[in-house]
């Protein structure tokens, strides 16, 4: 199938090798179709994603894993829309990249809610807030809200009168008047009381907005409850089920990692995320077999997955130019000229030379435009090529023939090349809709879309979870438990709201701030109760340094890794990395450090900057200094207990046993002080246990013949802890973390 479509590329000159199957590869499943509407086309993929998630779910249920599954498409655009599909039928999936993140709808919320914290004229986002499942204001009290705003711009200039005036929301906008709210008889009961609410969260975010901006996310996350309602999502564990919330955390902290540390410059960059993520690091992508994972081909590349669904295979969609000319950067302003490209040689050539008349300069310019595409119809070739070749034994590539548009639309020759091998033999032709006469008419435009609005997010699951809500007030009344009344009261939602509302409207949000400490103060103490309750996913590898926290703290090893943070910038530890520079120099070995394991990364303690010449002084009159080491600035990987470990040994001398035999001792120089404590010095071995199995490994020599020592260099003092961890210690201690097994 792959070999067809490259057939062109191949026949044009580009190097493409023709591909053979793999040794002990078996026979996969190629299937194709062309539907009516691209609707029915997402109903297809949705029902046939739902068979092989459900073929596979006793081996999950089993923790084996499933089937790989992905859905790749052309643009972006189209992810969505099957990913919402997918979410309705209670599939898990993953929208991939930093803009798949930020349309996923726990995250569209937090990001609304840090605009409405932070910018007064955010209307859009309170509306997403006002509308969503959480609040669901109607719209009468929209409106309502929307002419309180108008009578407050009126107010404000000193009129009267209820009048709309153009232009004047400019001035004051639907936040101002949600934290200003008139009285209750503008509103039903049940939206005035939502409002009133919502106002006393957001102010006392407002409040809290000094903090810094991971922890402002992590206290919206909370405010909104989003932790919570993940969790509670059927069929995902909660580790896994708050991804999302994980990755933005993520993003949040690699943001502040670069020095902007206020919220309007993280919401810039978010936004400039959203438009244009093509110009920003969308970050490696790992195969998840727990969910279906969404992504546009370009983001696929180097991926394999066992079953893969290629939609939207339609002129003007994929490929998204069918060779007709284009201007490129002549009329393009986004666009690098191609002289001034790297790639420029293999680009077409305006070429003007000999134009000598105007006729001259309009075919250059004609044939510069069909050169330009054509060479955009071969890129969308290796695109198709590139999506063909993911799957590893089931692959299903499908059109339509009516989008959006008032137009129909043309199975692409990609699809069409499909079909003709599939006829062949290779696979099987689903369905192919006829083409539709010249006069019909987009069957999606007459239908009529209708939605319920306010959003139910309980939906047909109503009648049964308020028969159980009467249950649960019922016994809790029973017991004496809060005020029965109230609880019977269907206008009041406990999951919504609190005793606050019983205040005047001047106390809510003093009381409500009370609340939330209160809430942040017990939750905190939860936490450190216990301790090794914090469950998260086990990164696929670890530097020495975090192997050395895990014996520790592996409690706290595990909230850096559920809430990465950055760490403060430290004198200190630039110190200690100036000094291990100096050294290197002094031992003239020309390595290039990674800085992610920077020499000196586990110097806790270290003396001043000031105090680097009395270490170097300190060093020179050391046992070391006059040794010349074998090695130095050794980067390792190696795998222990099925974890990736990776780090830098500082320098490996060379030494003989009584028997004359070769052996090695592996030195870190540390520039910190001693460890005083027993379980301190217990965990610092662990650092050097990991060296001296990686340089055994290294060398293929007996562990025994590979000893470790730390050189403290402002003590002058060489520490040779006894009894290090082997390969099964240090293999115990990491299966010995409370960490939840990785998902992928």
């Amino acid at each position: 199938m792959a070999n067809r479509v490259s057939g062109p590329l191949r026949g044009g000159g580009i190097d493409v090798d023709e591909l053979m199957p793999g040794p002990g590869a078996g026979a996969g499943q190629v299937s194709c179709a062309v539907y009516e509407t691209v609707n029915d086309e997402t109903d297809s993929i949705v029902d046939r994603v739902s068979r092989l998630w459900a073929v596979d779910a006793d081996r999950r249920a089993a923790g084996q894993g499933g089937r790989s599954i992905a859905v790749l498409c052309r643009k972006r655009t189209r992810l969505e829309p099957i990913a919402e599909a997918l979410r309705l039928e209670g599939i898990p999936v993953e929208v991939v990249g930093i803009g798949g993140l930020l349309a996923t709808p726990e995250v569209r919320d937090l990001v609304a809610t840090l605009r409405v914290v932070v910018q007064p004229r955010a209307g859009d986002a309170l509306m997403r807030l006002l509308t969503g499942v959480r609040w669901r204001i109607g719209a009468r009290d929209l409106e309502a809200l929307g002419r309180w705003a108008r009578v407050m711009v009126r107010q404000n200039r000193g009129e009267s009168g209820q009048s709309p005036v153009p232009g004047e929301l400019d001035e004051v906008s639907i936040v101002d008047a949600l934290d200003q709210l008139p009285p209750a008889d503008w509103f039903s009961p049940q939206g005035y009381a939502r409002l009133r609410h919502l106002a006393g969260e957001l102010a006392g975010l407002r409040r809290r907005a000094g903090q810094p901006l991971p922890d402002l996310v992590a206290d919206v996350e909370r405010t909104l409850r989003l932790d919570i309602e993940v969790a509670s999502r059927p069929g995902r564990s909660p580790s896994t089920a708050r991804s999302n919330l994980d990755r933005f955390a993520d993003v949040c902290a690699d943001f502040v990692g670069t020095g902007q540390v206020t919220l309007p410059a993280f919401l810039a960059y978010l936004e400039a995320a959203e438009k244009a993520e093509r110009g920003l690091e969308a970050g490696d992508v790992d195969v998840d077999p727990d969910r279906v994972q969404l992504l546009t081909v370009h983001g696929a590349k180097g991926l394999e997955w066992d079953a893969v669904f290629v939609p939207g295979l339609v002129d003007g969609f994929f490929p998204a130019s069918a060779g007709s000319p284009e201007s490129a950067w002549l009329t393009d302003i986004s666009q690098l000229p191609f002289p001034l490209r790297g790639d420029r040689d293999s680009l077409p050539v305006l070429n003007l030379a000999r134009a000598h008349t105007q006729k001259d300069a309009d075919l250059a310019r004609e044939s510069f435009r069909a050169d330009c595409g054509q060479r955009d119809l071969t890129e969308e070739r290796r695109l198709a090529y590139v999506a063909l070749t993911r799957a590893r034994s089931v692959l299903v590539c499908t059109g339509y023939r009516w989008g959006e548009g008032k137009q129909a639309v043309r199975p692409s020759g990609f699809l069409e090349e499909v079909r003709e091998t599939c006829e062949d033999g290779a696979g099987t032709v689903l369905e192919w809709a006829k083409e539709p006469a010249e006069d019909a008419a987009n069957p999606l435009l007459a239908e009529a879309v209708t939605h319920t609005w306010p959003y139910d997010p309980l939906a047909a699951r109503r009648p049964a979870m308020e028969v159980g809500a009467d249950l649960v007030r019922t016994a809790l009344a029973e017991l004496g438990v809060g005020n029965a009344a109230e609880m019977a009261d269907e206008s009041l939602q406990p999951s919504l709201f609190s005793v606050t509302e019983m205040l005047p409207t001047e106390d809510i949000a003093v009381a409500d701030s009370w609340r939330q400490d209160v809430d942040v103060l017990l939750a905190e103490r939860a936490r450190r109760a216990r301790r090794n309750d914090l469950v998260v996913t086990l990164p696929g590898e670890l530097s020495v340094s975090r192997l050395v926290a895990l014996r520790r703290d592996p409690a706290e090893l595990a909230r850096r890794l559920r809430r990465p943070m950055p760490y403060k910038p430290a004198p200190l530890a630039r110190r200690g990395t100036a000094f291990h520079a100096w050294l290197e120099r002094r031992f003239t070995a020309d390595v290039l450090l990674d800085l992610d394991s920077m020499p000196g990364a586990a110097d806790a303690g270290a003396e001043p900057d000031s105090e680097l010449s009395a270490l170097q002084t300190a060093f020179e009159a050391s046992e070391w200094a006059m040794r010349t080491p074998h090695a130095v600035e050794v980067p390792f990987q190696m795998v222990i207990g099925g974890m990736v470990i990776r780090g830098r040994m500082d320098a490996v001398f060379k030494t003989a046993d009584q028997g004359h035999a070769q052996t090695w001792q592996v030195v870190d120089w540390k520039t910190g002080r001693p460890p005083t404590g027993k379980d301190d010095a217990e965990a610092a071995a662990i650092q050097l246990a990991a060296y001296r199995l990686a340089w055994a490994r290294l060398r293929h020599v007996p562990l025994e013949r590979v000893s470790a020592a730390f050189h403290y260099v402002r003590a002058n003092r060489t520490v040779r802890p006894a009894d290090l961890l082997d390969s099964d210690g240090l293999a115990a201690l990491i299966a010995s973390v409370p960490l939840a097994e990785p998902s992928s």
